[in-house]
């Protein structure tokens, strides 16, 4: 498990460190905003361990913009307030927990075990490809941060794909699951949206690769990922 701790006080955060390590933490620090943005938007972590007061903005904002980005890795922040109003705004921008400095050893440690129970059902919300996102919740789709822009059966085919990733998806299958339709209505409605979505996708660094397998299907692979041949078509009728 990886977690990043973003704390300015450096004593602090070899503190909070140490307590994670004891845990079976790999732990990587960011001691400003810019760095925290750097690190949690670059990699993927199962904590974060959030100080509000950092030198060079408040961690309020970081934390919202990795919420933005789709990122929906347990935030547990540390603060120095107290009052409703402020725990109200934490958890509303994204927090999952809190704690007030300063911190108790063993309720910090109590506390991160509840997360990482939690932490699997908040993931399932959130779908991974490459430099590609997919909130589920929010049905928005971010390519490096960025929005992309889909119709909603482009969604519905991105979504599909991405639950399927590295799986060959038929023809067929997408013609049910995606448009309801449990026959072959003889048109190329499934070779027309993936040809779309290819595009939009392709336009992006970093985006994953929607490749044709002859005679089977779709497969959504990694950008690293080697591709089969594709052959997109337009001929009405006919099938991957």
């Amino acid at each position: 498990m990886q977690a990043l701790v973003i704390e300015d006080d450096r004593a602090t955060a070899r503190l909070v460190s140490l307590l994670l390590e004891e845990q079976g933490f790999l732990v990587h620090q960011a001691h400003s905003a810019t760095e925290a943005r750097a690190a949690g938007l670059a990699d993927e972590y199962d904590l974060v361990v959030l100080d509000l007061t950092l030198p060079d903005g408040g961690g309020a904002a970081v934390l919202r913009d990795f919420r933005r980005a789709g990122r929906a890795v347990p935030i547990l922040v540390l603060t120095g307030r107290s009052g409703s109003a402020d725990v109200v705004a934490l958890l509303d921008a994204g927090a999952d927990d809190y704690l007030v400095k300063p911190v108790e050893n063993d309720v910090f440690r109590a506390r991160v075990r509840a997360l990482l129970r939690r932490g699997t059902a908040v993931r399932r919300e959130v779908l991974g490809a490459g430099a590609l996102v997919l909130n589920v919740a929010t049905r928005e789709a971010l390519i490096g941060g960025a929005p992309l822009e889909l119709r909603a059966q482009e969604y519905r085919l991105l979504h599909h794909l991405m639950v399927n990733a590295g799986a060959v998806v038929t023809r067929s299958e997408l013609l049910e699951k995606v448009w309801d339709l449990t026959f072959d209505p003889g048109s190329n409605v499934v070779e027309v949206a993936v040809a779309r979505l290819r595009r939009k996708l392709d336009r992006h660094g970093g985006a994953p690769a929607i490749v044709t397998v002859r005679g089977q299907g779709y497969s959504l692979r990694p950008p690293s990922a080697p591709s089969a041949p594709r052959a997109e078509t337009s001929a009405p009728g006919k099938t991957a």
